[in-house]
Protein backbone atom coordinates (compact mmCIF):
# COMPACT_ATOMS: atom_id res chain seq x y z
CA UNK A 1 0.00 0.00 0.00
CA UNK A 2 1.07 3.50 -0.85
CA UNK A 3 -0.06 6.55 0.80
CA UNK A 4 0.59 9.95 -0.92
CA UNK A 5 -1.57 13.27 -1.41
CA UNK A 6 -4.62 13.48 -3.65
CA UNK A 7 -4.59 15.19 -7.00
CA UNK A 8 -7.54 16.37 -9.19
CA UNK A 9 -6.73 13.73 -11.22
CA UNK A 10 -7.74 11.25 -8.99
CA UNK A 11 -11.24 12.41 -8.73
CA UNK A 12 -12.78 9.73 -11.04
CA UNK A 13 -11.04 7.20 -8.53
CA UNK A 14 -12.45 8.91 -5.69
CA UNK A 15 -15.94 9.01 -7.02
CA UNK A 16 -15.77 5.20 -7.67
CA UNK A 17 -15.02 4.42 -3.79
CA UNK A 18 -17.61 6.75 -2.47
CA UNK A 19 -20.03 5.50 -4.75
CA UNK A 20 -19.31 1.86 -3.60
CA UNK A 21 -18.94 2.61 -0.12
CA UNK A 22 -22.00 4.79 0.75
CA UNK A 23 -25.31 5.02 0.07
CA UNK A 24 -26.63 7.53 -2.31
CA UNK A 25 -28.27 9.85 0.29
CA UNK A 26 -25.03 10.09 2.10
CA UNK A 27 -22.38 10.45 -0.99
CA UNK A 28 -20.50 13.43 -1.30
CA UNK A 29 -20.51 15.07 -4.91
CA UNK A 30 -17.47 15.46 -7.15
CA UNK A 31 -17.50 19.60 -6.25
CA UNK A 32 -16.80 18.81 -2.80
CA UNK A 33 -14.00 16.67 -2.93
CA UNK A 34 -12.95 19.09 -5.72
CA UNK A 35 -12.80 21.95 -3.32
CA UNK A 36 -11.25 19.96 -0.92
CA UNK A 37 -8.33 18.95 -2.94
CA UNK A 38 -8.13 22.33 -3.65
CA UNK A 39 -8.27 24.33 -0.34
CA UNK A 40 -6.00 21.78 1.27
CA UNK A 41 -4.33 19.43 -0.73
CA UNK A 42 -2.28 17.81 2.17
CA UNK A 43 -5.21 16.80 3.47
CA UNK A 44 -6.37 14.48 1.28
CA UNK A 45 -5.03 11.17 0.78
CA UNK A 46 -5.45 8.26 -1.44
CA UNK A 47 -4.29 4.73 -0.89
CA UNK A 48 -2.77 2.63 -3.88
CA UNK A 49 -3.26 -1.08 -4.20
CA UNK A 50 -0.88 -2.96 -6.38
CA UNK A 51 -1.19 0.61 -8.53
CA UNK A 52 -4.34 0.94 -8.15
CA UNK A 53 -6.49 4.05 -6.03
CA UNK A 54 -8.04 1.88 -3.13
CA UNK A 55 -8.90 4.04 -1.03
CA UNK A 56 -9.28 7.97 0.32
CA UNK A 57 -8.92 9.71 3.36
CA UNK A 58 -10.35 12.89 3.59
CA UNK A 59 -9.81 15.99 6.22
CA UNK A 60 -9.60 19.36 6.80
CA UNK A 61 -8.68 22.01 9.98
CA UNK A 62 -11.04 22.75 12.95
CA UNK A 63 -10.00 25.46 15.24
CA UNK A 64 -13.37 24.33 17.40
CA UNK A 65 -15.09 21.05 18.49
CA UNK A 66 -17.94 21.39 16.97
CA UNK A 67 -21.60 21.82 19.15
CA UNK A 68 -24.16 21.41 16.12
CA UNK A 69 -24.43 18.99 13.71
CA UNK A 70 -25.40 21.69 11.01
CA UNK A 71 -21.64 22.41 11.19
CA UNK A 72 -20.74 18.54 9.52
CA UNK A 73 -23.15 18.38 7.52
CA UNK A 74 -23.18 16.62 3.72
CA UNK A 75 -21.71 18.84 1.39
CA UNK A 76 -20.14 21.48 3.93
CA UNK A 77 -16.74 23.40 2.28
CA UNK A 78 -14.12 23.22 4.33
CA UNK A 79 -12.62 25.94 5.75
CA UNK A 80 -9.23 27.43 4.83
CA UNK A 81 -6.27 27.07 7.40
CA UNK A 82 -6.09 31.13 8.82
CA UNK A 83 -2.21 30.08 8.85
CA UNK A 84 0.39 28.07 8.31
CA UNK A 85 0.37 27.63 12.42
CA UNK A 86 -2.18 24.44 11.98
CA UNK A 87 -0.51 23.29 15.61
CA UNK A 88 -3.79 24.56 17.91
CA UNK A 89 -6.15 23.22 15.71
CA UNK A 90 -7.95 19.89 15.55
CA UNK A 91 -7.82 17.75 12.38
CA UNK A 92 -11.75 16.70 11.54
CA UNK A 93 -12.12 13.67 9.17
CA UNK A 94 -14.95 13.89 6.87
CA UNK A 95 -14.65 10.66 5.08
CA UNK A 96 -12.77 7.69 4.93
CA UNK A 97 -13.63 4.76 2.26
CA UNK A 98 -12.19 1.85 0.46
CA UNK A 99 -13.34 -0.32 -2.76
CA UNK A 100 -14.91 -3.62 -1.23
CA UNK A 101 -12.18 -5.70 -2.50
CA UNK A 102 -9.49 -3.83 -0.58
CA UNK A 103 -11.94 -4.28 2.75
CA UNK A 104 -11.13 -7.46 5.04
CA UNK A 105 -7.31 -8.54 5.92
CA UNK A 106 -6.81 -5.45 8.24
CA UNK A 107 -6.52 -2.79 5.17
CA UNK A 108 -8.47 -0.20 6.53
CA UNK A 109 -6.94 -0.35 9.88
CA UNK A 110 -3.41 -0.14 8.42
CA UNK A 111 -4.82 2.68 6.00
CA UNK A 112 -6.64 4.32 9.09
CA UNK A 113 -3.21 3.94 10.90
CA UNK A 114 -0.87 5.33 8.45
CA UNK A 115 -2.94 8.65 7.46
CA UNK A 116 -2.93 9.66 11.62
CA UNK A 117 0.83 8.90 11.78
CA UNK A 118 1.02 11.29 8.50
CA UNK A 119 -1.30 13.83 9.93
CA UNK A 120 1.08 14.15 13.20
CA UNK A 121 4.12 13.96 11.31
CA UNK A 122 3.12 16.86 9.25
CA UNK A 123 0.57 18.62 11.09
CA UNK A 124 1.02 18.11 14.76
CA UNK A 125 -2.49 18.47 15.70
CA UNK A 126 -4.17 19.65 19.06
CA UNK A 127 -6.36 15.89 18.20
CA UNK A 128 -8.41 14.45 15.74
CA UNK A 129 -12.35 14.76 14.66
CA UNK A 130 -14.32 12.49 13.44
CA UNK A 131 -18.44 11.64 12.60
CA UNK A 132 -19.43 8.00 12.52
CA UNK A 133 -22.58 6.17 11.98
CA UNK A 134 -24.18 4.33 15.25
CA UNK A 135 -24.40 1.70 12.70
CA UNK A 136 -20.92 0.77 11.23
CA UNK A 137 -19.27 -1.11 13.48
CA UNK A 138 -16.38 -2.15 12.15
CA UNK A 139 -15.45 1.63 12.08
CA UNK A 140 -15.93 2.83 15.19
CA UNK A 141 -13.97 -0.19 16.14
CA UNK A 142 -11.00 0.99 14.37
CA UNK A 143 -11.48 4.20 15.66
CA UNK A 144 -11.54 3.50 19.31
CA UNK A 145 -8.94 0.84 18.74
CA UNK A 146 -6.86 3.97 18.29
CA UNK A 147 -7.81 6.05 21.16
CA UNK A 148 -10.72 8.13 20.29
CA UNK A 149 -13.54 8.94 22.45
CA UNK A 150 -17.18 9.08 22.15
CA UNK A 151 -17.76 13.21 22.62
CA UNK A 152 -21.44 14.22 21.35
CA UNK A 153 -24.50 12.34 19.69
CA UNK A 154 -26.16 13.99 17.10
CA UNK A 155 -29.43 12.42 16.48
CA UNK A 156 -31.17 11.53 13.33
CA UNK A 157 -27.85 13.14 11.52
CA UNK A 158 -27.64 9.83 8.76
CA UNK A 159 -30.42 9.02 6.47
CA UNK A 160 -30.84 5.14 6.04
CA UNK A 161 -30.99 3.25 2.83
CA UNK A 162 -34.91 3.40 2.62
CA UNK A 163 -36.36 5.48 5.60
CA UNK A 164 -35.31 6.59 8.17
CA UNK A 165 -32.24 8.20 10.15
CA UNK A 166 -29.91 6.63 12.65
CA UNK A 167 -27.84 9.06 14.59
CA UNK A 168 -24.35 10.42 14.03
CA UNK A 169 -21.75 9.49 16.64
CA UNK A 170 -18.91 12.54 17.28
CA UNK A 171 -15.39 11.41 18.53
CA UNK A 172 -12.43 13.09 19.24
CA UNK A 173 -8.86 11.78 19.79
CA UNK A 174 -6.48 14.46 21.78
CA UNK A 175 -2.83 14.50 20.94
CA UNK A 176 -1.17 14.05 24.53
Amino acid sequence: MILRTATLSDLDAIMRIEEASFIPEIQEDREVFKKRIEVCPSCFLVFEFEGRVGGYLSAEFMDHIPLAADELKLGHFPAPAESNDVKNQFIYISSFALLPEFRGGGNGRKMWNEALKYFRNKFSPTGFLLLVNELWGGAKHIYSESGFETISIFENFFPCDGEGFSNGILMKNLLK
